[in-house]
C-alpha cells in the first residue's frame, strides 16, 4: 500500500521520511532524490524558478511536479511505500494511496521554523515567506477535504510517526 505524508514547508517531512526509514520502513522525499522539477504552467517545459521567486510565481508561472514516471515506478514498489512531499501535481497520485496525512502548524510556528531552519532557503525570502503564510492554511483544508488525516507537526518526530504507523496498521486491520 502507498501513503502520502505531504504539508507545507517546514512541516518535518524530510525528517519524518528519515525516521520511517530508521525504523525499516520504505520511505521517500522526493525532492531530495531529485524526482522534482519546476514546470512552467504555460508550456510545461522544465523551468528554473528566479533567485528571488515573487509573490505569487509558483501560483502564475512555475509549478514544483513530481516527475510522473519516476513517482509511478515508486509507488509500484511492493509493501508499503512512504511519499513524504509535497507538489503541485501531487493531487493525481491521490486515487494511488490508501492514506493521506497532512502535517499542519499554527502559523506562529510555521513562520518560526521556516526562518529558522538551518540549510535552508524556501520561505526565508520575504515574498516566499508571504505566499506560503498566506497559503498554507487553505492547502490544508483542501488536503482535508480529500478525505486526509490531520496530523500536529508540533509533536516530536517519533511521536508523528507513531501516530502514522497507528493509522496504517488501522486501516490493513479494517481491510
Amino acid at each position: 500500500m502507498n501513503y502520502l505524508i505531504t504539508g507545507f514547508p517546514g512541516m518535518g517531512k524530510s525528517t519524518i521520511a528519515a525516521e520511517l526509514k530508521r525504523r525499516g520502513h520504505i520511505a521517500y522525499d522526493p525532492q531530495t532524490m531529485r524526482l522534482m522539477h519546476v514546470e512552467s504552467r504555460l508550456t510545461g517545459k522544465h523551468i528554473q524558478p528566479p533567485e528571488q521567486v515573487p509573490h505569487d510565481w509558483y501560483d502564475a508561472v512555475g509549478a514544483y511536479n513530481w516527475d510522473p514516471v519516476k513517482i509511478s515506478r515508486l509507488l509500484s514498489e511492493p509493501g508499503d511505500v512512504f511519499i513524504c512531499s509535497l507538489a503541485h501535481n501531487q493531487y493525481e497520485f491521490y486515487n494511488r494511496f490508501k492514506l493521506i496525512f497532512v502535517l499542519t502548524l499554527d502559523p506562529t510556528e510555521l513562520e518560526n521554523r521556516l526562518l529558522n531552519r538551518p540549510g535552508q532557503t524556501i520561505g526565508k525570502s520575504p515574498s516566499e515567506l508571504a505566499d506560503i503564510m498566506s497559503k498554507h492554511e487553505s492547502f490544508e483544508q483542501s488536503i482535508l477535504n480529500h478525505g486526509a488525516i490531520r496530523l500536529n507537526a508540533a509533536l516530536p518526530i517519533s511521536e508523528t510517526v507513531d501516530k502514522i504507523l497507528d493509522h496504517v496498521r488501522d486501516s490493513s486491520a479494517q481491510a
